[in-house]
């Protein structure tokens, strides 16, 4: 056996036993979900805003989803593309979170626990050189979930009977995205690819009747859509550059993105229904009238644009801030409804350090991390603008001597009209999640 045959064998061990981890961790996240289920969500998904699901990498959900002027070796950042081109190791995530939503009626409280796999992705830094860099990653993440139910009761002509709409849905975003270095200057392009369904149904049910024939309206929603997200950042070192040593810096990014193609086809119909009052279960037994809707692929124009800045070295500590500006005026959701919708402010700040990077000590080497924002809210409900506001806290574990970390976070998020609107929405989402990292490509220096 030659010393470079030695050497290959290495390699191919190593990446294996990072994939054994990978293929751990999803099951183990796999079977902790399996038990919960997607019950009550926000009313405001009615509208298209329920709750809150960004797309975002395991270490930026304890950071309120800071992100745009952020460079980091070991941390995907699925906010700006040209990140990217910081990364040294493969790293790849995959997390869960469990959310436990509340929201307040007058006197009422309704609360619910939602769990679900937040993230999965992988990224690679295909070149690494001071001056030039080149990194990828892909993931797979959801959007958006969809789950509402309103009823009410209505007395006409002696008739007592309920009107009620029922709503459910989910939606996922694939992103594939590119970081290049020239140098001081990135550049990132992510290609973002969302699917999703969406079901709604309107009907009455009549009370006095064990059989009662009713009527309902039922309609479904299949869309997709293609998305450009442009990224730019520019780093200015503080002081002399020393090889080796922490080096503070400022990072200056901004982020444009850009709807190229969307596609809707909704199916409509008016059903005949039998509903049994004595076990609720509806069962449509004829279709009246049907009709199928498709849009067909349209542009949609910016979406957003956003600002970030960050200062330090994140091997030890680093402060960052983000702006966003996003364009709604012209959202039209597909149901029919009173709802107005409004460009949208958004912005956060936070910070994340590690008291001593290069110890041993396994204290010293976790990665503490803090982010707030405020949100304006695009929906306007019987013209009261809603607004959010959050706070995140987590810390990054190391995992043994590598680079790898167990990720926790715990963030909180409230929307409200103020004293102007009668219901209040809270989040409280517990994020878990770990981040393997690893140098599976490592050129030879040996003949």
């Amino acid at each position: 056996m030659t010393f470079l045959h030695s050497i290959n064998i290495l390699l191919s061990s190593r990446v294996y036993t990072t994939l054994k981890r990978i293929i751990f961790s999803a099951i183990t996240l796999g079977i902790a979900l399996s038990s919960l289920s997607v019950n009550a969500q926000s009313p405001y998904s009615r509208f298209g805003f329920g709750g809150f699901l960004r797309p975002q990498s395991i270490g930026q959900s304890s950071t309120s989803s800071l992100g745009i002027g952020i460079r980091t070796t070991t941390m995907l950042n699925l906010n700006n593309p040209a990140a990217l081109s910081e990364l040294e190791w493969t790293t790849f995530e995959v997390g869960a979170r469990i959310d436990n939503y509340r929201i307040n009626l007058g006197d009422q409280t309704f609360s619910s626990p939602t769990g679900r796999v937040s993230n999965l992705a992988i990224a690679v830094p295909i070149r690494v050189n001071n001056q030039k860099r080149w990194g990828s990653s892909f993931s797979l993440s959801p959007s958006g979930v969809i789950q509402y139910a309103f009823n009410e009761e209505v007395d006409t002509s002696a008739i007592a009977h309920t009107k009620y709409e029922r709503g459910s849905g989910n939606s996922y975003v694939v992103n594939w995205s590119n970081g290049w270095l020239w140098n001081a200057t990135s550049i990132g392009l992510s290609c973002i690819y969302s699917f999703g369904t969406e079901s709604n149904f309107q009907g009455i049910v009549v009370d006095d009747s064990l059989n009662a024939r009713n009527s309902r309206k039922s309609s479904r929603l299949n869309y997709q859509s293609l998305q450009f997200n442009l990224g730019w950042q520019y780093t200015i070192p503080l002081g002399a550059i020393k090889p080796d040593r922490f080096q503070p810096k400022v990072t200056i990014g901004a982020n444009m993105a850009v709807t190229a193609q969307a596609k809707q086809n909704i199916i409509r119909q008016d059903e005949l229904t039998l509903t049994s009052v004595l076990t609720g279960q509806e069962v449509s037994i004829d279709t009246l009238s049907i009709e199928e809707v498709a849009t067909g692929s349209q542009p949609k124009g910016i979406d957003h644009f956003g600002l970030g800045l960050s200062v330090g070295d994140h091997r030890a500590w680093l402060i960052h801030a983000d702006y966003r500006y996003s364009f709604y005026n012209e959202y039209a959701h597909w149901l029919p409804g009173d709802e107005d919708y409004r460009n949208t402010h958004y912005a956060a700040l936070g910070f994340r350090g590690t008291p001593k990077f290069r110890s041993r000590n396994f204290f010293a080497r976790i990665e503490y991390r803090l982010g707030g924002h405020w949100e304006q809210s695009p929906l306007i409900v019987g013209g009261v603008p809603l607004n959010t506001f959050g706070m995140a806290f987590g810390v990054g574990l190391p995992m043994g001597k590598s680079m790898s970390r167990l990720n926790l976070s715990a963030a909180f998020e409230r929307r409200s009209g103020g004293t102007n609107l009668l219901s209040q929405e809270d989040w409280v989402s517990i994020v878990i999640g770990v981040n393997l990292n690893d140098k599976w490509f490592v050129k030879r220096k040996f003949n």
